[in-house]
């Protein structure tokens, strides 16, 4: 399947091109209330409000008391600032990439003068949140594959919050939206293509 090629987009208008019970899908009560609730907060505030607003609607609509933040070392103040704000509606847990202080040399992680020689822990900042017991957890800026770690072993769903991209000030899809980017990076595949 490759949506990405479709010009039409009959889904848009609930016509299936490939078969599927979707209804089936969400057969789980707690998926359907999730889904449910984000499909409100869509409803309701679609282009009006931000991405950390959109978190608060959801998650009170969810009925979370408890909600946890695995960040990057380098974003430290962003989540303190997205804490100081959070936390007027609920009990927050964070954690930092760098908890535990595991050396890069221990894990046969590469080493750089430019990020140091303590390596993320994305597995550890799951267990500490999972101890916690929260019961949403959003990611702030974890690198490309300790996201995906983080992701793979935390108890609680798990919502991005802001991806990291150091060159486009976190925002990856600039790269697209950038010209001069985006046309650098076409030349960069179809050179990988021509190898």
């Amino acid at each position: 399947m490759r949506c990405d090629r479709c010009t039409e987009k009959p889904c848009r208008e609930g016509m299936a091109c490939t078969a599927c019970d979707a209804a089936a899908l969400y057969a789980d009560p707690e998926d359907r209330r999730m889904m449910r609730a984000a499909s409100e907060v869509e409803a309701e505030y679609y282009g009006e409000i931000n991405r950390i607003q959109e978190i608060i609607l959801f998650s009170r609509k969810m009925g979370y008391k408890k909600l946890g933040l695995a960040f990057c070392a380098a974003l430290s103040e962003e989540a303190a600032r997205v804490s100081r704000i959070l936390e007027s509606y609920f009990e927050i847990a964070s954690v930092n990439c760098k908890v535990c202080g595991v050396p890069k040399a221990e894990m046969g992680a590469k080493e750089s003068e430019k990020i140091g020689s303590i390596s993320c822990n994305p597995i550890e900042q799951a267990a500490v949140l999972n101890k916690e017991e929260t019961e949403l957890n959003l990611l702030l800026g974890l690198c490309v594959g300790h996201d995906a770690l983080f992701i793979k072993y935390s108890d609680a769903p798990v919502v991005p919050l802001a991806a990291k991209d150091r060159v486009l000030a976190h925002n990856p899809l600039g790269a697209l939206y950038c010209s001069a980017i985006f046309k650098r990076m076409l030349k960069e595949a179809a050179e990988q293509e021509a190898e």
